[in-house]
């Protein structure tokens, strides 16, 4: 069996967690552990395999290709980028600001573990077992949102936004009920000290995660909104006028 550990782009990253600490501060007492995971003996050539033959293909993304390795006792998602030149360098690029916005993450409730970024370009992750938020049923769908928002306030804690929770498919109800939030390529990472853009779009990407909260638990019947769930409702100006423009309800 081999040692995974954390990949040279995550050197990077570390620097990037302890400059953005003071914003969060739990994140280096948690987050800067070494993920080391025990895997299978040519498991980077089993991944090269299966993307030249198109086989174990869980779903193809705009970003890339993502696998599912069964085997060893292990359930894993790999996420791979696709395409050539710069494209390619693009996609790599959303790969690792992916696998550090993980590291981040490491500990919180409701995020996918991260066992790090094989050859530095295969992004491993735990697999979770559950059934997607658009086929789910559930047993107390309040309390399910509830633990939601907890999720969400969780990562955004760590300096992380998600960015495309708009997206159904990015939410798993858990076998055990729990909800889990997956896909991280939208990310954006606070940064502490000057970084206007970066952080601008940050909050911006807090105020999406919370918008999409709202609308998924009220089925974007904003009306049935309770006060206090309409109150966190936060939009951009220029979401405040295309909604007007279309005659959506503001709250």
């Amino acid at each position: 069996m081999l040692k995974l550990q954390i990949s040279a782009v995550a050197v990077l990253s570390m620097v990037q967690l302890s400059v953005a600490c003071r914003y969060h501060p739990h994140a280096m007492s948690e987050s800067t552990q070494k993920a080391i995971i025990a895997v299978p003996d040519g498991l980077e050539q089993w991944i090269e395999a299966s993307l030249e033959s198109g086989s174990n293909i869980l779903v193809t993304s705009n970003q890339g290709i993502v696998l599912l390795f069964e085997g060893d006792g292990l359930k894993l998602v790999i996420k791979t980028a696709m395409g050539r030149g710069p494209l390619r360098r693009a996609r790599q690029a959303t790969l690792e600001r992916e696998y550090s916005a993980y590291l981040r993450l490491k500990g919180v409730e409701g995020v996918p573990a991260c066992y790090g970024l094989l050859a530095q370009r295969y992004l491993l992750m735990e697999f979770i077992d559950g059934t997607a938020y658009r086929h789910a049923t559930w047993v107390d769908r309040d309390r399910w949102f509830a633990e939601l928002l907890l999720v969400i306030r969780g990562f955004h804690a760590r300096g992380v936004s998600h960015g495309d929770l708009k997206s159904k498919t990015n939410m798993i109800v858990g076998r055990d009920q729990k909800p889990y939030i997956i896909d991280f390529g939208t990310t954006f990472l606070y940064k502490d000290g000057f970084h206007p853009v970066n952080n601008h779009l940050f909050e911006y990407g807090k105020r999406l995660d919370i918008n999409a909260w709202v609308k998924h638990k009220y089925h974007g019947r904003y009306k049935n909104a309770s006060e206090e769930d309409r109150q966190l409702l936060n939009y951009s100006k220029l979401e405040y006028v295309v909604r007007k423009l279309r005659g959506r309800p503001m709250h």
